[in-house]
């Protein structure tokens, strides 16, 4: 379609019904290896407002982040995700085929880098940002259990219900469930009705047709996500769909101008690999949101230290989390204490040192505990029972 017909039909489009917002496909995906916890922390270096993982179960039920149904492609290996279990996943090396295939943007560092079980990333950069938000694609929806599971994982985190969905401000929700299947978001709805969910599409077909034509759809789709050369065919869609209450995120766009053309026809989200570029975009057209509304820190513990790895299960172990009102969490408790009990920092962020021992005790407490060991030794300071 001719660009000056396109802007003429943005300039008519509703405005979007919220600040647009920067999504990381499979992290910052074009500059370190997706799905892995380096491309998830350039994506925050590059102040993303939501990270994106593709759900799949491995062969003892755990969600790990992976595009693929197979491993062929981002490992050394070969076979079907859900044929290895979570720790024969843990074995194999998801970075190195990116050294391969981006010579110029090779990493020593990226060869060997660890498949990412869905409940690290999020109590990850929860704790390092309480205000990150995560989209969660089904791929492979295993007969129903991965929704099953994904709820389950969600109930158990305090995760299930964030934000200000029932207003529908479905940005709010720390967790937002996608999927090309719209079953599968059916079934995620007869779950629970607190975890927002976007259909996928690509070129509408004989079912979505009269979705796309209406702006509207079944009510278990609160946004919905059409692929950028949908939109741009039909620059209207965002129009109808915004009519109908429905957000409208597009995917998968790491070209500049692309992105500034679909912010103008009032798109409410991008996918993209180059998170980079993206916020570039948004933050030029000064419709995003803010630093502040972002939270994401200035510096912060690359790799997840003492989160990475730390799964054992589809049980976790993982922290338990609590919403502070509109947007956000705090901790509630950290992964392997009682769940009855509130976060040490008790204004929303985990302690300093939370990531690095993984929800156990503040380092100056260690360090005093080990102090008064070490004067009980000494027989100073000692304390004789009482009656």
């Amino acid at each position: 379609m001719n660009r000056s017909l396109v802007l003429a039909l943005a300039a008519l489009a509703l405005p979007a019904q919220a600040a647009q917002i920067a999504i990381s496909h499979r992290g910052a995906s074009a500059y370190a290896p997706e799905h892995t916890f380096f491309a998830y922390d350039l994506a925050l270096e590059q102040d993303t407002d939501m990270i994106e993982c593709d759900l799949i179960l491995s062969k003892d039920e755990v969600p790990v982040c992976i595009h693929d149904e197979t491993v062929d492609r981002t490992s050394e290996s070969t076979g079907r995700v859900d044929s290895f279990t979570l720790a024969e996943l843990r074995e194999m090396d998801f970075g190195s085929w990116f050294n391969t295939a981006n010579p110029t943007l090779a990493k020593p560092e990226y060869a060997g880098a660890h498949i990412v079980a869905l409940e690290e990333q999020l109590d990850c950069y929860l704790r390092i940002n309480p205000k990150m938000r995560f989209h969660v694609e089904t791929k492979d929806s295993a007969g129903g259990r991965a929704e099953q599971i994904f709820f389950d994982l969600l109930t158990r985190k305090g995760l299930i219900a964030t934000g200000d969905v029932a207003n529908g401000n479905v940005q709010s929700s720390t967790v937002m469930l996608q999927s090309f299947d719209a079953g599968s978001l059916e079934r995620m709805r007869a779950l629970t009705p607190t975890i927002p969910t976007a259909f996928l599409f690509t070129a509408p077909d004989q079912t979505t047709l009269p979705w796309v034509l209406a702006g509207d759809g079944p009510d278990y789709i609160d946004a919905f996500a059409p692929n950028s050369a949908a939109i741009l065919l039909d620059p209207t869609s965002v129009q109808r769909f915004h009519a109908a209450g429905h957000d409208v995120h597009a995917w998968t766009v790491n070209d500049s101008q692309q992105m500034s053309l679909l912010l103008q026809l009032g798109v409410d989200g991008i996918f993209s690999n180059n998170t980079d570029l993206l916020r570039a975009a948004i933050d030029s057209a000064g419709t995003g949101t803010t630093a502040e509304e972002r939270g994401n820190p200035a510096s912060f513990e690359h790799g997840c230290p003492g989160i990475a790895g730390r799964v054992s299960s589809k049980d976790g172990p993982g922290d338990v989390w609590e919403p502070t009102g509109t947007r956000g969490v705090r901790l509630k408790a950290g992964a392997g204490s009682s769940s009855g009990g509130s976060s040490s920092s008790g204004g929303g962020t985990p302690p300093a040192d939370g990531g690095r021992y993984g929800g156990g005790l503040p380092l100056y407490l260690l360090l005093g505990l080990g102090l008064a060991a070490w004067l009980r030794r000494q027989g100073i300071g000692r304390i004789q029972p009482s009656r």
